[in-house]
């Protein structure tokens, strides 16, 4: 499966190794090594930044994609729009 960066909303987790990453419909306790941000959140603090995904099936002007760390809501392959992904 190609790698896709996917844009989301970035918090802290409840480890320092981690990150709760959200997108449309789902959210994510993701390793902080599969996300980007520009600057890391503070405590409390949502930034913007793009997660590490899989490419699993192109429909349209979307795409399912399977996630990296662990759902809080929604699974673990998600369908979300291909605006906000890019090659990784």
């Amino acid at each position: 499966m190609p790698n896709l960066l996917v844009e989301c909303e970035v918090q802290n987790g409840l480890f320092k190794t981690e990150y709760l990453v959200s997108l449309p419909g789902a959210s994510f306790i993701v390793d902080r090594q599969d996300v980007r941000v520009a600057k890391a959140p503070l405590e409390g603090e949502l930034v913007r930044g793009r997660v590490l995904a899989y490419l699993v099936e192109v429909r349209n002007d979307q795409a399912v994609i399977e996630m990296t760390g662990t759902p809080v809501n929604g699974g673990i392959r998600i369908l979300v729009s291909r605006a906000i992904t890019t090659a990784a």
